[in-house]
């Protein structure tokens, strides 16, 4: 998988379907890239993203800090196939 940074900002973009301030947004180094947004409003159900909403919207000292990363990969990998790339485990990118 290549290489991503993960940069913290006040400035989030705007949820493409609501307009919203996404609450994570993240760009994939795949293609031409990807950008992922992440809304608090328009991700919801039993999805890698609403599930992700689901923690994050626990109060902060309530939220399982082990699984937050596992929430996050799942989110960026489903936002990834959504885009038509797959991750193969133990397939490095070319």
């Amino acid at each position: 998988m290549a290489d991503f940074q993960v940069i913290r900002t006040n400035d989030m973009p705007s949820c493409p379907r609501c307009g919203e301030p996404a609450a994570i947004s993240a760009r994939l180094p795949l293609g031409d890239g990807i950008d992922l947004f992440l809304c608090l409003r328009c991700d919801t159900g039993n999805t890698p993203a609403g599930r992700l909403v689901a923690i994050l919207g626990l109060p902060e000292d309530q939220r399982p800090a082990d699984l937050l990363p596992d929430f996050v990969v799942a989110w960026i990998r489903d936002g990834a196939a959504a885009q038509g790339w797959v991750w193969v485990p133990g397939q490095r990118e070319p």
